[in-house]
């Protein structure tokens, strides 16, 4: 590593990862806000359990259909002009959800997010590659990570408050919510088209020294008989190991996104039921205490787990200890069952911060970026599916006793797998 090469990622990483990070923290929340706007609009449009799960999976289906092809558009059009259009794209598709009169125009609406944001990841990713040298980019990927329980720590408490808005326009509290925060999701992506730039060849910020030490690093010129994205991903599912991570990875996502999108509905009926009646405002900063422990897990065991150079026990405690959280939390009330949910945050983000330096421990180089993908799109599926099968139990049965089975079961699932996963890899050392 030299000076000029350091001082060039440092000045990228505060002009250029720095708000592309905040568009990430936007991205997030625009996905995540309709688990608060659900305290209210569930009821305004006629949305029960079930089908505010089935809504919350739509994201997922335009999210998953589009990857190849948005993969595909990147790489003609580039990232600047890319990542710029997904955000302006998917801040005016969060805005119009304020006006949402039906579940069905809530269901395409919320397919057309997963379409425009399903372009955003891949995105940053590649533009990430086009400006990182190698050894740099775990970190980066860390510190994105972070965006998404950020995202909810700093909007659950603002959402809450947005909804409590009153004006004299006959919008809602929650019509608002999606109102403001739409909005500001298009301004940025419209300031992001003036401070990203596609290469370093094209930042006027870094000397000509800088732009030579950075440049041999990122140009990578693909061979004209390099298989095509779905070749490789094809070459990649006949890997059981990649399956068996999926199916970890999934796990994991599951637990996340069932915290995410219905965790203020159960803690707002929580409250009625011991007679707390708390406000909108203050089941957003109550929402957002887990994922406070999902962000500390997340540097806490990833550091942990590169000092020990130890990975599949690290992310087996983190699954444990997500579980038991859990189990916990639906079987105790007040202050107890807020603790065991920031446990059950610490245990998820524990596990999801080292759960990546596995696949790319077992995955041949040469085939990194398809592994890394096939993982990733498998693992959604229960992105997909988790938060309908959750609404499908609680349109049965209103007590969180059944949806919280459910999710500890996937957790303990999980752990099953991961060390299937382990004996897999150790066989083959």
């Amino acid at each position: 590593m030299t000076d000029l090469e350091s001082s060039a990622v440092k000045k990228f990483r505060w002009r250029i990862l720095l708000p592309v990070t905040l568009l990430i923290v936007l991205s997030s929340l625009d996905r995540a806000n309709i688990s608060f706007a659900a305290l209210q609009m569930n009821d305004a449009i006629g949305l029960n359990p079930e089908a505010y799960g089935f809504a919350v999976g739509m994201f997922f289906v335009g999210y998953l259909l589009l990857q190849f092809p948005s993969t595909a558009l990147l790489t003609r059009i580039g990232a600047r002009r890319w990542i710029v259009a997904c955000v302006v794209f998917w801040g005016i598709v969060a805005t119009c959800m304020a006006f949402v009169r039906s579940p069905i125009e809530l269901y395409i609406l919320r397919f057309l997010l997963g379409c425009a944001e399903s372009g955003f990841a891949p995105g940053v990713v590649y533009y990430t590659a086009q400006w990182m040298p190698e050894r740099y980019r775990a970190n980066t990927i860390a510190i994105t990570m972070l965006a998404v329980p950020i995202s909810v720590v700093i909007g659950g408490p603002m959402c809450g408050g947005l909804m409590t808005m009153h004006t004299p326009y006959g919008l809602a509290g929650w019509q608002w919510m999606f109102l403001m925060e739409g909005s500001a999701t298009i301004v940025m992506g419209i300031l992001a088209y003036v401070v990203v730039v596609d290469k370093p060849a094209d930042a006027k910020w870094l000397t000509d020294a800088e732009r030579q030490a950075l440049q041999p690093q990122v140009n990578v010129t693909p061979r004209a008989d390099d298989p095509t994205i779905l070749q490789k991903i094809f070459l990649a599912a006949r890997e059981s190991r990649l399956w068996l991570a999926a199916i970890v990875w999934a796990t994991t996502l599951i637990g996340a996104n069932g915290m995410m999108f219905w965790l203020p509905q159960v803690m707002k009926e929580l409250s009625k039921q011991q007679g707390l009646h708390l406000s909108d405002f203050e089941i957003g900063v109550l929402s957002a205490l887990p994922w406070l422990g999902v962000a500390l897990g997340m540097i806490i065991n990833s550091w942990h787990s590169d000092k020990t150079r130890e990975r599949y026990w690290h992310v087996a405690g983190g699954l444990v200890m997500a579980a038991g959280g859990l189990s916990l939390a639906a079987s105790t009330n007040g202050l107890v069952a807020l603790s065991c949910l920031f446990i059950a945050g610490l245990g998820l983000g524990s596990a999801q911060g080292v759960f990546w330096s596995i696949p790319t421990a077992i995955i041949d180089k040469t085939r990194a970026a398809q592994g890394i993908t096939f993982i990733n799109l498998l693992g959604n599926v229960g992105s997909l599916l988790g938060p309908y099968i959750i609404g499908v139990i609680r349109n049965q049965n209103t007590s969180v006793v059944g949806p919280t089975a459910f999710v500890t079961a996937v957790l303990l699932l999980g752990l099953v797998v991961l060390f299937l996963l382990r004996d897999r890899h150790e066989a083959l050392v």
